[in-house]
């Protein structure tokens, strides 16, 4: 790095903390919080590697990406982010088409989920469970009418996967498959006169082995929580645009999104009795990207413009301006791990 160019990043990292700082109405932060915990480490990927998933491992981190659109990059580094092992896959269906892998997940043997598409009208979806090394375990692919999105894929306490996908705009299901890739269920939600476009984009797992899914339905957002057979249990709309949650204890859940009232990245928990519910806004202007609860109980969130960590109240504990967030992640040593413009991981 040049120093021109250390310079500019350093006047620009000022400059938003500034405008960070001054934009934090409602909210009393003290000026010592800000912008939060220091870099420990930053790796930087070109060569049309692109970073989309990090995930921590007993001896460091695992990176999950492609390389030049087709090939799956996966990667594990040091507690340094030190590059240890690193493999290049090139997954296709049965007719030789090539996918373009948009979602994984670090399973509990150390090996990886892999979720993508085959682009274009009529096409497939694909799913490959793989061992550490990368080799292929088993593999399953789905012909799809229309347009396919593969959303998000995620291993269960089964030792099995539950994935999202879309079908044009109009329909998104979610599947769920056994630990040998068979399928045991499937649910969908479609689109109304008064919501025509349907998106899938999170699942995650709850305590009494169910599950809850985010789901964009064109302007607003909303929770779908499924029982184990993948039942509706009920869904409840949230806010507006674009949200992501964490489950919570009790049946409950937190959410980031935006509100249009305010024009600001609103936070906000809900528990099925309605007891304990609140709603805060950030102060902050940002689209939501993630959020986690870290080993404290704190909530680190995501936007496409800042890092920050609030209390179990929703009040901002400190916060650190960055560039085309992708996502953030709590570390076991109390830290953070996020990615940027697909091509950075930066250690907090």
């Amino acid at each position: 790095m040049t120093l021109q160019i250390w310079r500019k990043q350093a006047y620009y990292a000022l400059w938003m903390t500034v405008i960070f700082v001054t934009s934090l109405t409602g909210q009393a932060v003290a000026a010592s919080t800000l912008p939060g915990p220091g870099v420990s480490w930053e790796r930087q990927f070109s060569n049309g590697i692109k970073i989309f998933e990090v995930f921590e491992t007993d001896q460091g981190y695992t990176l999950i990406g492609t390389k030049n659109k087709y090939q799956t990059y996966l990667a594990r580094t040091d507690l340094d982010g030190n590059i240890e092992w690193e493999k290049l896959l090139q997954l296709k269906t049965s007719n030789n088409s090539q996918v373009i892998i948009t979602s994984a997940d670090y399973t509990e043997d150390g090996g990886y989920l892999l979720g993508g598409t085959v682009p274009g009208h009529d096409s497939f979806y694909y799913i490959a469970r793989t061992d550490e090394a990368g080799g292929v375990i088993w593999e399953k692919e789905e012909f799809v009418r229309d347009y396919v999105e593969f959303n998000e894929i995620r291993e269960t306490e089964d030792g099995g996967a539950v994935y999202s996908y879309n079908n044009g705009e109009s329909l998104g299901y979610i599947v769920k498959l056994n630990a040998v890739g068979k399928r045991e269920w499937m649910n969908e939600q479609w689109m109304t006169r008064y919501d025509p476009h349907v998106s899938i984009e999170t699942i995650r797992q709850t305590e009494d082995g169910g599950y809850l899914a985010g789901v964009f339905r064109s302007g607003s957002y909303l929770i779908w929580q499924l029982n184990a057979m993948g039942q509706e249990v009920r869904h409840n709309f949230y806010g507006d645009g674009i949200g992501w949650f964490v489950p919570l204890s009790n049946g409950g859940y937190a959410i980031i999104n935006y509100s249009r009232l305010s024009k600001q990245a609103n936070l906000s928990v809900h528990y099925p009795s309605g007891h304990g519910n609140w709603s805060k806004d950030l102060g902050i202007n940002g689209t939501a990207r993630s959020i986690e609860l870290t080993a404290e109980g704190s909530y680190l969130i995501g936007l496409s413009n800042a890092v920050i960590q609030c209390d179990e109240q929703g009040n901002i504990q400190w916060l650190r301006p960055v560039s085309l967030l992708n996502k953030a992640l709590p570390t076991k040593d109390g830290g953070v791990i996020y990615i940027t413009s697909y091509e950075n991981i930066v250690k907090l």
